[in-house]
């Protein structure tokens, strides 16, 4: 996955897993907004839930362009140690 110049990023959204279920997701695809996820489970193992605060996604994808478009770095840079986030095996 990569970012495109010239492109305009919404982050955000509703945390809805429970009475807005897929609020948020389905409103985007209703209004023909195309949706992306970070590619968190490509590169890392997370026990935790993957929901991230804005702050933190915004974080991610500057660190993704400081470190050379590098997705596990900039997650690694980024999520808190509560994340419990680890690199995963190449065999993974």
């Amino acid at each position: 996955q990569t970012l495109e110049d010239g492109k305009i990023y919404i982050i955000g959204g509703i945390v809805d897993r429970n009475r807005l279920k897929r609020a948020a997701i389905d409103r985007a695809e209703s209004l023909g907004i195309e949706t992306a996820r970070l590619p968190i489970t490509d590169h890392l193992n997370m026990l935790s839930t993957k929901v991230l605060t804005c702050n933190h996604v915004f974080d991610i994808l500057l660190k993704w362009r400081e470190n050379d478009k590098d997705w596990k770095k900039a997650l690694l840079d980024v999520l808190p140690e509560r994340k419990d986030a680890k690199e995963k095996n190449a065999k993974e």
